[in-house]
């Protein structure tokens, strides 16, 4: 059986997001992000090669600074000539990734360099936008934090194999892992397991953990309510 999924950035990017040209004006930027719910503008040529991204903070900046100093008819009429290439940020000072690398590697840049939205580049021409919300979205998916069932927290010594007992006992009660997530740091020299199993009966499952040796640190239910 062939599976076409790598975990590669161009399997689950927003591709065809909303963009902007940069002779559009800051009227034009600013009523595209009120209008699509969006907060990242890329901007693009005709022949859609990034060029730099328009940002909520962009538009804000970009307004006067003191509109008292101004008139309303000044005011509109500055911004109405102000071109988005004006106030955009540039490609050169963009972080960026391409199609096929790792999604945890975009999130891995979007923390590092504390930023909200990786451009999507294939070659010079935009491929798609990776936003926080993206993140969290996959993040939200891969801890399975949609299905219903039971989280377990488990700690395991740090060896090889440790793990092969607790799929043991899951595998006797005929119970599916949603997912599972160990983070790196230990705990009084113990690793700690974050387990997602289908299924809301986990009673007899703990007894069998604890009796195979295993410490349960504690039980929730999921989705909680």
């Amino acid at each position: 059986m062939k599976i076409n999924y790598k975990g590669f950035m161009r399997e689950r990017i927003r591709k065809n997001p909303v963009t902007i040209n940069p002779n559009a004006s800051f009227f034009e930027a600013r009523n595209l992000i009120e209008d699509k719910g969006v907060r990242h503008l890329p901007v693009v040529d005709e022949n859609n090669r990034l060029l730099g991204i328009v940002t909520e903070s962009d538009i804000r900046k970009a307004g006067p600074s003191d509109v008292n100093m101004l008139s309303v008819n000044e005011a509109s009429y500055l911004l109405g000539n102000l071109k988005v290439s004006a106030f955009m940020t540039p490609k050169e000072k963009l972080v960026t990734i391409t199609p096929d690398a790792l999604i945890e590697e975009a999130a891995q840049l979007m923390h590092d360099h504390k930023i909200g939205c990786l451009p999507v580049v294939e070659g010079e021409k935009l491929y798609g936008i990776f936003t926080e919300t993206d993140a969290m979205d996959h993040l939200a998916d891969v801890f399975g934090l949609k299905q219903q069932g039971t989280r377990l927290t488990v700690a395991l010594e740090d060896k090889p194999g440790t793990m092969l007992g607790v799929f043991e006992i899951f595998e006797k009660h005929n119970v599916s892992v949603t997912s599972m997530v160990s983070p790196s740091f230990m705990v009084e020299g113990m690793r700690i397991a974050a387990i997602r199993i289908r299924t809301e009966e986990y009673e007899p499952i703990v007894k069998d953990l604890e009796k195979a040796g295993y410490t349960v640190l504690s039980i929730g239910k999921w989705p909680s309510v």
